[in-house]
């Protein structure tokens, strides 16, 4: 079942029990399958530490709902698993609050434990996502979108500082002029684009950082497959480039 509640799907993607809150269909992502491929891919960046799933698991796991997925990682991951995903260890390190956590989720009964010392990862899985007695986990997706253009651009510029500023990413290298990089995943309409938010924050960058290249990103989408140039008259004395940027996330379904 996909909801198309206004204010989580607004914002967030994800699902709370067999709810699921996707994107409206954009590019080659046109099928309940590819969306769920798309938030399994993405979900990686943000959960790496947690969880993640390879690209057979992500094909595998998109037939079903996204609450089936999550529950299979936690399943899998169980000291005692019928889903043979990883070798036996031959140790194991027993912690008390991981204990708990497996136990509670288990039983079905609900339970958050917040401690600061390291957990196993099946208990962090569970303790992220299994809340009020039922799988849930909603992520905001601009930042599923700019962990993705930034692990990217990383790969890309390997010979080049590319440096995570929260808000916006920066390249630099020798002999090239610095970039700067906003993301946000919007539809972006070619003939009005609504960029007034982003096209702030680059004004702010070339006049008060010394940037002179700005690159606005957001996903590709059917009408929106070219660069678009952005003149600013505030600017008109200056040296600079301002160009709002389709990027790709088909690579995820490749």
């Amino acid at each position: 079942m996909i909801l198309n509640t206004i204010d989580f799907h607004k914002n967030f993607l994800g699902f709370i029990d067999s709810n699921e809150f996707l994107p409206e269909d954009f590019d080659q992502f046109n099928s309940s399958f590819r969306l769920r491929q798309l938030f399994l891919n993405l979900s990686n960046n943000i959960l790496k530490d947690t969880c993640t799933f390879n690209k057979f698991e992500q094909k595998k796991l998109a037939r079903y709902p996204l609450k089936n997925a999550f529950k299979y990682k936690i399943d899998s991951l169980l000291p005692i698993s019928y889903i043979k995903t990883f070798k036996l260890s031959s140790s194991f390190n027993f912690c008390k609050n991981s204990t708990l956590i497996i136990n509670a989720y288990k039983n079905r009964k609900s339970t958050f434990i917040s401690s600061s010392q390291k957990m196993l990862k099946i208990a962090k899985l569970i303790n992220l996502c299994y809340v009020n007695n039922q799988l849930q986990l909603m992520l905001d997706k601009d930042l599923l979108f700019h962990e993705f253009v930034f692990q990217k651009i990383k790969k890309l510029h390997k010979d080049k500082k590319v440096q995570d500023l929260g808000d916006s990413i920066s390249i630099k290298g020798k002999d090239i002029d610095s970039l700067k990089i906003y993301t946000s995943w919007k539809n972006i309409e070619v003939k009005k684009p609504n960029i007034k938010n982003e096209l702030e924050n680059a004004i702010k960058s070339i006049k008060n950082e010394n940037y002179t290249q700005v690159y606005l990103v957001y996903p590709k989408a059917n009408d929106f497959k070219r660069h678009i140039p952005v003149f600013v008259d505030e600017l008109k004395h200056k040296p600079y480039v301002i160009k709002a940027i389709p990027y790709s996330l088909r690579s995820i379904i490749r």
